[in-house]
């Protein structure tokens, strides 16, 4: 089984796409070499499904960082036709993630797989972690980014990477951005998708 995301982002009119497309391409191509940005402002992408939900809220980061953010649909499935281009493989991951894009109203994460259970949780938990993602500002942002790319590596360290004067900053700014209960929250739906 894999995991695909199909995603567009929440535009806003004063951030140039030169600006921000090359983050959005950096984010996503640091969890998956098979995706596909398309129509200016929409991806797909291929992801294992123990990355899959880290990717979508790393990527959530990417996009808040330049003040833009992302809907994404999550689908956790087989892939019967690999094409060179993902928009043009099929099977249950691929088609699960298009429902579950389309399935985006108010919220901007959404999950959908064959495992009903596993979709109920997961579709509580997420909106959740969703919700916590819409209160950070373009510094929290860049600093979960450190702290998904730099996992293991302490405040002082994540300080140095983001080129901070202290330590407590980092601390803050985790701190608001409640990093920790994401980790949590995101551990936990994964460890569910891979007891499947």
């Amino acid at each position: 089984m894999i995991a695909v995301i199909s995603g567009d982002i929440i535009k806003s009119r004063s951030v140039d796409p030169k600006v921000w497309m090359p983050a959005l391409e950096e984010a996503i191509g640091l969890y998956s070499d098979k995706f596909d940005i398309f129509r200016g402002d929409s991806f797909q992408a291929e992801l294992t499904r123990q990355n899959a939900l880290t990717a979508t809220v790393y990527i959530k980061a990417a996009m808040l960082a330049y003040n833009l953010d992302v809907r994404i649909g999550i689908g956790i499935g087989t892939k019967e036709y690999d094409a060179p281009h993902i928009k043009n493989s099929f099977g249950s991951a691929l088609t699960y993630s298009g429902e579950a894009f389309e399935e985006l109203k108010k919220e901007t994460i959404f999950f959908k797989s064959a495992y009903p259970k596993l979709d109920a949780v997961c579709n509580v938990i997420l909106p959740l972690v969703a919700e916590l993602t819409t209160r950070w500002t373009p510094n929290i942002a860049e600093t979960v980014k450190a702290a998904f790319q730099n996992e293991g590596a302490n405040q002082a360290e994540l300080a140095k990477i983001l080129d901070k004067k202290y330590q407590s900053q980092v601390s803050t700014e985790l701190q608001k951005a409640s990093y920790a209960k994401i980790q949590r929250a995101l551990d936990y739906c994964t460890k569910e998708m891979l007891a499947l």
